[in-house]
């Protein structure tokens, strides 16, 4: 669920005005039923961008050595060779899209509001699904190429892509679980407080609590 925080000045202008024409000076403190503490939105965030920058470093490592390693079955081993070419193949790319992401990382500042910080870890979440859809393809075909193809080489490229699809299901897996705990975290947090007024009266606040004293 998407919840959106905000000061709403006119709820608290409302909320004066129901005092029955009293001077704000003579008006009893308003005292908040729901007690916030700061932008707790901003920890979760956080660990998400944490990770993230944890989980390219992992690709990174993963494609630089599937870069490496591959080119060296490529070229020293004639058996293996089409499997050497298609690992590297796959090595390049992941390693490039994690040097790129840890290049253009973003980042949060205190002020940050809660419909981003939810926004992009929905974002995140999506993209992790659909990604997770991916590699199971990346398998299927793997798995077909290796035991359907008709010569050696499609068989090798057959094997060099179920290993990689098994490597991004796992890694996909652990970053979906994390985001999903997440999104649980954030979804859970409140974003309409219940405030009892002078009069005895309930007016609903949206966003962070105000409390006033006079």
């Amino acid at each position: 669920m998407l919840l959106f925080l905000f000061f709403i000045a006119t709820d608290a202008r409302t909320a004066f005005s129901q005092n029955g024409g009293d001077s704000a000076r003579d008006m009893p403190a308003i005292h908040s039923l729901t007690v916030t503490t700061g932008n707790d939105w901003l920890k979760p965030g956080n660990e998400r961008l944490r990770q993230e920058r944890l989980a390219m470093l992992i690709l990174l490592g993963w494609g630089s050595a599937n870069l490496i390693g591959g080119s060296a079955l490529a070229f020293s081993s004639e058996g293996l060779r089409d499997f050497g070419l298609m690992t590297a193949g796959w090595g390049l790319v992941n390693a490039g899209i994690a040097a790129f992401a840890l290049a253009n990382a973003d980042s949060y500042t205190a002020g940050v509001s809660f419909e981003t910080v939810m926004r992009d870890e929905m974002l995140f979440n999506r993209i992790l699904a659909v990604n997770s859809g991916l590699n199971a393809g990346y398998i299927a075909t793997g798995f077909t190429m290796n035991y359907l193809g008709s010569s050696s080489r499609v068989r090798q490229f057959g094997s060099a892509v179920m290993v990689q699809g098994a490597f991004l299901m796992a890694f996909d897996a652990w970053l979906l679980w994390n985001s999903s705990a997440r999104l649980n975290r954030l979804s859970a947090m409140p974003d309409t407080f219940l405030t009892a007024l002078p009069d005895g009266s309930m007016q609903l606040f949206h966003g962070l609590t105000l409390s006033f004293g006079f």
